[in-house]
């Protein structure tokens, strides 16, 4: 199967609906309950879109948006599922980054990013009496480490891997990588500032 403006990726799986506990026991997690949090985002691509070059070849991992998976009209196949390239750097794109087999290199896609926390953040701020003045959750700027930026794009504008930025409220998504890894996506035009050291 070839697409042209879609990969298609095999996904065997679309949620980890299990969890190993103590004594080595397998449980059930119904998927329904907090499904964003289950859902797999990922998947070892077919086909690549032969309207676009992206350097991503069959057998590379594609990291996809959470929506591909929960939508029929994505499927493709049984386990196959179509997941749209747009090399403009649209909202419409849901292909996000891959993994290249043969070197594990990590290749962002369009204007995605990948970033951390930044460890600090998680602190609350207290006193030497041990009084909380401010709580980590609330009052302070969205800001994450940048671990895998795309193109030159955004080097040009200053970014580079490392680098905090700081960006607007509900621009970023969490999501776990095959690896189990944790990072956060967002569209690089949503990145506000850059901290620079003084």
């Amino acid at each position: 199967m070839q697409s042209l403006n879609h990969f298609i990726v095999r996904v065997s799986k679309t949620h980890n609906d299990t969890v190993t506990v103590a004594g080595g026991v397998e449980i059930y997690i119904d998927p329904k309950w907090n499904p964003f949090d289950h859902r797999i985002c990922f998947g070892e691509i077919v086909s690549a879109p032969s309207r676009h070059y992206t350097g991503a070849v069959p057998g590379d991992v594609l990291f996809f948006h959470h929506h591909v998976t929960s939508s029929e009209n994505l499927k493709a196949g049984d386990d196959l599922y179509m997941v749209m390239y747009d090399s403009s750097n649209g909202y419409q794109g849901h292909a996000i980054a891959y993994r290249r087999k043969s070197d594990e290199q990590m290749c962002m896609l369009a204007d995605w990013v990948f970033m951390t926390p930044v460890p600090d953040d998680n602190k609350d701020e207290v006193t030497s009496t041990g009084i909380i003045t401010e709580l980590a959750i609330h009052n302070k700027p969205k800001r994450r480490a940048v671990i895998h930026t795309p193109s030159e794009e955004l080097l040009s504008y200053g970014v580079k891997n490392g680098d905090i930025v700081g960006f607007d409220k509900n621009s970023d998504y969490k999501m776990t990588l095959d690896n189990g890894d944790v990072v956060y996506r967002m569209k690089a035009k949503d990145i506000s500032y850059v901290e620079v050291e003084e």
